[in-house]
């Protein structure tokens, strides 16, 4: 089943995509609301969620959907949920920074089965289905085989105080996209994430992508719904970075 949720949720990425791109190339006509502090939404954004969300009902007219945009549309008779990010790196897109994705998760009951965040950009469409693996396009991914801190290469989305702490032990990158940083570390480009106050459509798909392409996650979640996650490509990584933010 998991592979009919991807090839759906590939569809309705591919429809979303075509529009995203388009106005990627005119960035300067985009109409533009403020949602709160350095938080930003854009008619992309809008209209990318529509074409999502109409294709997925489209296959499953009685899934529930979660929506970073529009919320969440609950329906008591399916077990299944999609969860959504029309345009993960708003910042990014709205600044013609080729650096944003659009994401996808399918939820059963309460697991996440399937997976997909695509960079439109790059046309890297990076895949996992529970105890399926992980892959971006036909590629298999594994993470990195680095343990060493020292060497690791940190992508944070953290506070100031957290930030600077581990920019003396590591390679920091703050590059403004939770799912795709994620994505990055399940194809071992990036060694470690930390990510605090995240939505759950920030982080549920990448979760799914480390953990089929051998790596490992924490997570909590705060009172307010956001999510802390530590990812990383080794258990030792892992411990390590844990150890430092709680001291």
């Amino acid at each position: 089943m998991a592979l009919a949720y991807i090839n759906i949720m590939k569809k309705a990425a591919n429809k979303a995509a075509f529009g995203v791109m388009r106005d990627f190339c005119e960035v300067e006509k985009l109409q533009v609301s403020k949602k709160g502090l350095h938080n930003f939404v854009t008619s992309a954004d809008i209209m990318a969620e529509k074409q999502i969300v109409n294709t997925l009902l489209h296959y499953y007219p009685n899934s529930s959907i979660i929506c970073e945009e529009s919320g969440e549309k609950k329906n008591e008779k399916s077990e299944l949920t999609w969860i959504i990010d029309p345009i993960d790196g708003t910042n990014n897109f709205m600044r013609g920074i080729p650096y944003f994705s659009i994401s996808i998760a399918a939820k059963v009951r309460d697991r996440i089965e399937a997976a997909l965040v695509l960079d439109p950009v790059r046309g890297e469409y990076f895949m996992a289905e529970r105890g399926n693996g992980a892959f971006v396009n036909r590629t298999r991914l594994r993470v990195s085989a680095r343990d060493d801190l020292s060497d690791a290469m940190v992508a944070i989305h953290c506070n100031n105080k957290l930030s600077e702490n581990l920019s003396k032990l590591a390679i920091i990158r703050r590059m403004g996209t939770v799912t795709l940083d994620l994505a990055y570390l399940a194809a071992g480009k990036y060694d470690v994430v930390v990510c605090n106050n995240v939505s759950l459509w920030d982080v549920v798909q990448g979760v799914l992508l480390i953990q089929e392409s051998g790596g490992f996650v924490t997570q909590e979640q705060n009172t307010d719904g956001t999510f802390n996650i530590i990812a990383a490509a080794s258990n030792k990584l892992l411990h390590e970075i844990k150890n430092i933010l709680e001291k």
